[in-house]
């Protein structure tokens, strides 16, 4: 007998509940300890067990449970074996080229900058030298599963781009710990875990997203500011921004926290400093994929769509009564860009500590800490306002500012949920079509996935705040 799909959802989700269990027991374990005690769980073992569930979810999950990853390795075979921008030229114009029946978006350009699309250009043009040294490059084109050895160089160049987010997770984790441990050593350790031990973070490298490289330059970004590094700061910013242009959303409280702590003077020219810097830098990355003239086309094409978000949930009840299609993409891509950013112009100052009469004139050096919470709850305001466009990595963007905070009750009680939800969302997502002849319609799907994402962390917050009232984490 056929086995029904409710069966591998249900261990899906099992799975995952486990894993944010354990996930949740690790950061409450170690931050106890580290408080205690003063002793730190070994880092050696929190990265030895990171990089093992890293390689084990390489054989498990092939496309790290998404498809992204194939888009990535025909695009980077654009530049690299046909000459082609991926900013300008879209897969579909390449019809016989392999693996195109791999990919998702054949026929829009790629939506990232041209740092991705270097660093992606960078592993296919490796991947093919690597596979040329040692004899295995195929001659002609042949296609997967067609061809066997067709099917052995698209496992290799897979293999490559995992590497590559590996690394660039395991450097993330590095700048982290090195963060904190110039503010409170004892919780480093501690920071380290609740960042490279998330189940989110480990599937995310499976599928080599190339948020990984992003969320680098952001990093690069915190380090300079808490060092006082303004002008280089920004420059970490607008370089992350090159690889994708959703880095901007921490521009506002960056421009601000400058100003809490050199006033308004100073940090105009420093912005202004770094615009002039960045403007040619910028000029010269996109020149040779087309210029920014390629911009316009990836900005519209990217806001055909929306998903996984509330958004997406009025936007198919409108559709269902007869509202026009440019009023509800105009409704539901314009405009929650808007609310977002005026929910930021509203909170930030608050955020980050200003009082009446304190906008003009610099503070006395602010704990950067303040900066990370005020990070973390803006990322967390777009996922849930500004966001039309939501897929389970996001969440990283959150976790990353909140993995500088592992004391704080939004990291320790959100951490381990928004992960599981996240997941737990995708697979919802994949067997919901598949049960019972579809019992959903498309709309009740798409409410089951987005209060999916939410749903556990929501519970979480609540669960966890009378527990810890009754037993509270120790902190001296």
């Amino acid at each position: 007998m056929q086995e029904m799909p409710v069966a591998p959802l249900l261990r899906h989700l099992l799975l995952y509940l486990l894993l944010a269990i354990c996930y949740a027991w690790s950061i409450r374990l170690v931050l106890a300890t580290s408080l205690r005690t003063r002793a730190a769980l070994p880092i050696a073992v929190t990265a030895i067990v990171w990089l093992a569930s890293s390689v084990i979810l390489w054989n498990l999950t092939p496309g790290g449970e998404s498809h992204d990853i194939f888009d990535y390795i025909f695009r980077g075979r654009m530049m690299v074996e046909y000459g082609l921008s991926p900013l300008q030229s879209t897969p579909g114009q390449l019809a016989a080229a392999p693996y195109l029946a791999h990919i998702t978006w054949r026929e829009y350009v790629d939506t990232y900058g041209p740092l991705w699309e270097y660093a992606s250009g960078l592993v296919a043009a490796t991947t093919r030298g690597v596979l040329q040294l040692t004899g295995q490059w195929p001659v002609g084109s042949p296609d997967c599963p067609a061809a066997p050895v067709a099917c052995e160089v698209l496992a290799a160049y897979v293999i490559h781009y995992r590497v590559m987010a590996t690394m660039l997770a395991l450097m993330s984790g590095g700048i982290l710990f090195a963060i904190v441990h110039r503010e409170t050593p004892v919780l480093a350790p501690a920071t380290l875990l609740v960042w490279l031990w998330n189940p989110l973070l480990l599937l995310a490298t499976a599928g080599a997203h190339n948020d990984m490289l992003m969320l680098v330059f952001w990093l690069l970004a915190f380090w300079c500011l808490q060092r006082r590094f303004w002008l280089a700061g920004l420059l970490m910013l607008a370089l992350a921004a090159h690889v994708k242009i959703t880095a901007l959303l921490f521009a506002p409280i960056f421009l601000l926290w400058i100003v809490r702590n050199v006033g308004w003077r100073r940090a105009l020219t420093t912005g202004l400093l770094a615009l002039i810097i960045m403007l040619p830098i910028s000029w010269a990355l996109y020149a040779p994929l087309g210029g920014w003239a390629t911009l316009p086309r990836m900005l519209a094409e990217r806001s055909f769509y929306v998903a996984n978000s509330p958004y997406q949930v009025l936007n198919y009840w409108l559709a269902q009564w007869g509202w026009p299609q440019e009023l509800r993409r105009q409704l539901f891509t314009a405009w929650p860009t808007i609310l977002f950013l005026a929910l930021c112009a509203l909170l930030s100052p608050l955020l980050l500590g200003f009082r009446r009469g304190d906008m003009g004139r610099a503070q006395q050096t602010p704990d950067s800490p303040q900066l990370w919470r005020a990070a973390s709850v803006i990322t967390l305001l777009y996922l849930t306002v500004g966001a039309f466009w939501f897929q389970y990595w996001y969440v990283l963007w959150w976790l990353l500012p909140s993995a500088l905070l592992p004391l704080s009750r939004l990291t320790r009680w959100l951490a381990p949920w928004l992960a599981f939800g996240a997941m737990s969302s995708q697979a919802l997502f994949d067997y919901l079509p598949l049960l019972y002849g579809q019992p959903l319609d498309r709309g009740e799907r798409i409410v089951a996935v987005v209060a999916m994402i939410w749903t556990p962390a929501v519970l979480a917050v609540v669960v966890q705040s009378r527990l810890e009232k009754r037993k509270p984490l120790y902190i001296p």
